[in-house]
């Protein structure tokens, strides 16, 4: 198996730029509310060490996309960050059942990675 590199660090930087605006200016404040998270505890968190534990994260999603990328074709790629997406938002909804969380975190969350899994799968299938 190989592996793109360039396939990889942007979809990397796609992945956390999606974050950044999905939870800054398009939702922060609904998931903020949503979440319970208060202004004082975002303020109080430690956001280098949350942004180098997304870098990884997001990083070694990318590597999953890459590696999981078996033809060149952006469709094949957004079919699988379409069924990535689809098993990730069964399997969450299960937790947010029984965790009594909301539905509108749950939408949030489950949006944000569904497009996030998505953009991986075409990129990846792009430039493979």
């Amino acid at each position: 198996m190989t592996m793109d590199i360039l396939a990889v660090l942007l979809a990397t930087v796609v992945g956390m730029g999606v974050g950044s605006l999905w939870y800054g200016p398009l939702l922060g404040e609904e998931w903020r509310k949503a979440a319970g998270v208060t202004r004082e505890q975002v303020a109080q968190s430690n956001f280098k060490l949350l942004m180098a534990a997304t870098l990884l994260l997001e990083l070694t999603m990318a590597i999953f996309f890459e590696l999981a990328a078996r033809d060149d074709t952006v469709m094949h790629g957004v079919q699988l960050g379409c069924l990535a997406a689809l098993f990730f938002a069964l399997a969450m909804a299960v937790h947010y059942l029984f965790e009594h969380r909301p539905m509108r975190l749950y939408l949030i969350n489950v949006g944000h990675t569904s497009l996030v899994f998505i953009l991986m799968g075409a990129i990846c299938g792009f430039l493979r």
